[in-house]
């Protein structure tokens, strides 16, 4: 004979370990929003190690990745543009926050631009 249990109990104990799970791994529970058809806001110092710059271009268009990116300071914008091969450091010295979106916009629509002419 099994162990019966209570099926709300079981639910419940799967539930809160998902929860744990997401609340230890950002990244994760970023994918899983994006694929719930439900428009979600998140802190942007909370965001800035796992947003890819690239794919809010091309998936909301530059005037709407502009707005989004305006959450994020002149610091966290940096770090993005490095971590997807925007920008130097050097590229970005002594540059504001407006013109550091302006940067992340324009190389990132060329950049998307030429992946999808060469593929």
């Amino acid at each position: 004979m099994t162990d019966q249990h209570d099926p709300l109990e079981v639910i419940d104990k799967f539930l809160g370990a998902l929860r744990s799970e997401l609340a230890a791994n950002p990244e994760m529970t970023y994918r899983i929003i994006k694929a719930l058809p439900v428009s979600v806001s998140f802190e942007a110092s909370d965001m800035v190690d796992i947003v890819n710059p690239l794919e809010l271009i091309s998936q909301h268009g530059a005037e709407k990745a502009r707005e989004l990116f305006q959450a994020f300071k002149p610091a966290e914008l940096k770090k993005m543009a490095r971590q997807v091969n925007l920008a130097s450091t050097t590229d970005m010295a002594r540059l504001s926050q407006a013109d550091l979106i302006d940067l992340i916009i324009s190389r990132g629509a060329r950049k998307i631009a030429e992946r999808s002419s060469s593929g």
